[in-house]
């Protein structure tokens, strides 16, 4: 699995489960209320309805400017950092009790390590040994865009919520590290993590002592088996995205609920201009218009198969503003009308 990914362009790759970014609109909600963050989900090209029920992922990037948008508008230079405290890591469902249900710290971060791809393809979990400390980190391969410095100081924190689960709440790291340099900044952060911070890293990350590696889980540990990745991937309902044709689809299940399923809008949606989205499909031996009505064609078919939906509301939903639109591309896809593939499968 590792290999495969390997071969993936990092342009296709930096993104964040929906499960997590669905508990950070939660979170921001709290912190902002809900009329702020409708217009940093705005901002971010993003919209509430692509987050009911959906699984998939979303890049990275719209996550840092979602935060980056709410943070200035409520004025917290740290909000990331205090996302990450309050961050449920449960929310995380499978992945967190395949984490947590490690028998001690150490394969606690190895199992992290290991399964990010459901969380964060893309990024990856970096483990440097001092001669005292582990130092844990979460790179994201380099990802710079606006915002991405929310994401770091909350990525600390959620670091801390998994050493925490073995060491106990009260457990504080020896020293945190940042790339940030900026020595007001830097100070607050002190306060925030409770601890010393050294500025000018990498990645973010969090020092563990090499003794405490060996602390056993103080709660029952999972049955002593090992659970594959593609077990867990199971259990998560969901699939790493590998090439640039997954993650136009996830883009475009993701958007289906608000008929915004165009080239621009996905190109957008994953940081890329229509250009450079189009030449990344090519070399996959297809194009968006084939992507698109593939997924379109699989929506479709459901939605007429399962439901009582008039055809006119379907083709607006699937992104289709003129009947006639969705009624010829259906039958390009399919070669039968959408009201004979009703028919047929609802009388079979």
């Amino acid at each position: 699995m590792q290999d495969i990914l390997r071969q993936c362009d990092p342009m296709q790759r930096n993104m964040v489960n929906l499960v997590e970014l669905t508990h950070v609109v939660d979170l921001l909600d709290r912190f902002a209320g809900r009329l702020t963050v409708d217009r940093a989900l705005r901002s971010a090209g993003l919209d509430r309805t692509m987050l009911d029920g959906v699984s998939g992922f979303i890049p990275y990037a719209s996550e840092a400017v979602l935060v980056d948008s709410v943070a200035r508008a409520i004025g917290d230079r740290h909000l990331g950092a205090r996302l990450g405290q309050a961050f449920d890591y449960s929310t995380y469902g499978a992945f967190s009790h395949f984490v947590l249900g490690a028998p001690d710290l150490a394969s606690a971060f190895d199992r992290g390590r290991r399964a990010l791809m459901f969380t964060h393809p893309g990024s990856e979990i970096t483990l440097r040994e001092t001669e005292t400390h582990l130092v844990v980190g979460r790179d994201s391969k380099g990802l710079s865009v606006v915002g991405h410095h929310h994401l770091d100081e909350g990525a600390l924190f959620v670091i801390r919520r998994v050493a925490r689960h073995f060491l106990g709440s009260d457990w504080t790291p020896d020293w945190v590290e940042v790339p940030e340099t900026n020595a007001r900044e830097l100070a607050v952060l002190a306060d925030l993590s409770g601890t010393k911070i050294r500025s000018g890293a990498l990645v973010p990350g969090v020092a563990i002592r090499l003794s405490e590696l060996a602390t056993l889980n103080p709660g029952p540990p999972q049955p002593e088996r090992t659970m594959s990745l593609g077990e867990l991937g199971l259990l998560m309902n969901i699939a790493p995205t590998q090439t640039m044709e997954d993650a136009v689809v996830q883009m475009l299940t993701i958007t289906s609920a608000t008929g915004q399923t165009d080239e621009r809008t996905i190109a957008r949606l994953l940081a890329i201009g229509p250009r450079s989205l189009q030449r990344a499909l090519r070399t996959e031996g297809t194009t968006f218009r084939q992507v698109r009505s593939r997924v379109v064609s699989d929506r479709a078919r459901a939605l007429l198969s399962e439901t009582d939906m008039p055809l006119a509301e379907i083709g607006k939903l699937l992104g289709y503003a003129d009947p006639r639109g969705f009624r010829r591309a259906f039958k390009d896809a399919t070669g039968h009308a959408p009201s004979d593939f009703r028919k047929a499968a609802q009388t079979g």
